[in-house]
């Protein structure tokens, strides 16, 4: 597990989540494209931090004028992981020797998973080694 570290940017980004929603905030971060910002909230609070009819997410969208992205912590990195690749419905994902592994016999799931240049693949891993002892995420 990494010692979180926030910059002043995260953490303005952060607060503007939990002035809105009244949520807590575990983890931000703006990944490679720059144009979507994602959060992690505590677990629990996914329904908060979203809002009646996603109003919370418009907001803090209209107010940033980027893609806002939030994912729900869970104690379960098996679990996590799911929340993380959420939407994709994926038919295994187990973890063996300190490795998650991601199972799924659809080829256009697993391209999506891992994506361009493995960048999804590279976000899905920065976001659970920020929180567990995991040695890398694949997809098989």
């Amino acid at each position: 597990m990494v010692r979180l570290r926030l910059d002043s940017e995260t953490l303005g980004l952060s607060t503007i989540l939990e002035r809105i929603a009244r949520v807590k905030v575990k983890d931000c971060f703006k990944w490679d494209d720059n144009d979507t910002v994602y959060f992690i909230v505590e677990f629990g609070h996914l329904g908060k931090a979203v809002g009646k009819n996603a109003v919370n997410v418009k907001r803090i969208q209209q107010e940033l004028n980027k893609k806002v992205r939030i994912i729900e912590y869970n104690p379960d990195v098996i679990r996590f992981v799911k929340n993380v690749i959420y939407p994709f419905k994926v038919e295994t994902v187990i973890e063996e020797d300190g490795e998650i592994v991601i199972k799924d016999q659809s080829r256009k799931t697993k391209s999506l998973l891992i994506g361009r240049d493995s960048k999804n693949l590279k976000l899905i891993n920065r976001a659970v080694k920020r929180f567990f002892s995991i040695k890398e995420v694949k997809v098989v």
